[in-house]
């Protein structure tokens, strides 16, 4: 009998380990605290069309993600365009999805219930707990305060270490690996996504020559490249990274839209708030991370796995970059080594299993006669 994991979080790393290992035919169930799936890759109705409320596209270097995308089988949904990036690279090929990534978390989610998983919306984790078999429970509460306990052999958790450090204070996880754990620090960020009659510029991304006393540090100009489909409108991401402490950070969504536009008018002079058709703010607490750990971090401890962006890499210098694909890798590391663990105990079961000899010193002479026979 496999066993059973519960994967806390229904973003693009929870639906490729629900995905997987359900297919490998363990017992999976998905927590998420949205009411929906997608983790950074949450949509929102954007008139005929659903669209990212952060921007996203594809990269030909993609192996993982890209790999994924063949497996649940919406390659074929992937164009690829070319790009103008302002400040670095000039052309770069990007690719996007026909009907937005919406497509590739949907199909994530349909393969995982088709092998028999299922989905909990609306919990929130508050602890992680080892029960007196071994096993974990998973400790959930619902909007209306109701307590929810999920019992299972394996956990992956897949949101920030910081979350995970709070949620696993309980659990008998080593000094030196909480520590690290704990070291790990991020940043927020905040994303308005502005719907505009107009195209101010002809380039796709530009971080360059973006002044450091404006509320943003990327704008996204995504109509750009991948067009202007049901939008109605030219589609235009603004984005900027700040401290939690920071005053905007706390601002309501209409006074961080007025002050995002106050700085893309600063770029742009002509634009006009009479040009903005619709808009929407995204707060993302855990965007990024100051740099990678000096360990592996990503099992502390036995049955108990942390697929994190902070966790793709360790002992290394490199610059952190929050990307989609070593996440995606990450994930699949995580379900190959579970799928191998299990598939190991297996058939350590079944090579402890010894068949009985029928029959006792009581046996009738007929049944000693076959067992003579059979020798």
């Amino acid at each position: 009998m496999n066993k059973s994991v519960c994967i806390i979080g229904a973003g693009l790393s929870g639906l490729t380990c629900g995905a997987r290992l359900a297919k490998a035919g363990f017992d999976v169930i998905v927590i998420e605290e949205n009411t929906q799936p997608g983790g950074l890759l949450s949509v929102t109705r954007i008139g005929n069309e659903y669209l990212e409320l952060v921007p996203h596209h594809l990269r030909k270097s993609d192996k993982a993600l890209l790999a994924l995308t063949r497996d649940m089988k919406v390659s074929g949904k992937i164009e690829w365009f070319d790009s103008t990036w302002y400040g670095r690279a000039a052309h770069r090929k990007v690719g996007y999805f026909t009907e937005g990534f919406v497509c590739l978390t949907r199909s994530l989610m349909q393969e995982i219930t088709d092998n028999g998983g299922r989905f909990m919306f609306s919990e929130t984790v508050t602890e992680i707990q080892r029960t007196e078999d071994g096993r974990y429970n998973t400790v959930c509460i619902m909007s209306d305060s109701t307590v929810h306990n999920h019992v299972t052999d394996i956990v992956i958790f897949t949101g920030s270490t910081r979350t995970f450090s709070n949620v696993a204070h309980g659990l008998p996880i080593d000094m030196d690996m909480r520590d690290s754990i704990m070291d790990i620090t991020y940043t927020a960020s905040i994303t308005t996504l502005l719907i505009f009659k107009k195209k101010y510029s002809e380039v796709y991304y530009q971080s360059a020559n973006i002044p450091d006393d404006l509320p943003f540090s990327r704008i996204v100009n995504h109509s750009n490249v991948f067009g202007p489909r049901g939008y109605g409108g030219n589609v235009v991401y603004l984005t900027g990274e700040c401290l939690v402490s920071d005053p905007i950070w706390i601002e309501d969504d209409a006074t961080i839209m007025s002050d995002f536009f106050a700085g893309f008018r600063h770029l742009f002079p002509v634009a006009r708030k009479s040009d903005i058709k619709a808009w929407r703010v995204t707060k993302t607490r855990y965007a990024g991370f100051g740099k990678y750990p000096p360990q592996d971090l990503t099992c502390p401890l036995e049955g108990l796995y942390v697929c994190a962006s902070a966790l793709t890499k360790h002992a290394t210098t490199e610059e952190p970059a929050n990307r989609m694909d070593p996440t995606v890798a990450l994930a699949n590391d995580i379900c190959a080594k579970i799928i191998e663990k299990n598939s190991i105990e297996q058939d350590t079961i079944s090579d402890s299993i010894v068949t009985p000899i029928t029959g006792s010193e009581d046996a009738s002479s007929e049944g000693d006669l076959s067992y003579e026979k059979a020798r």
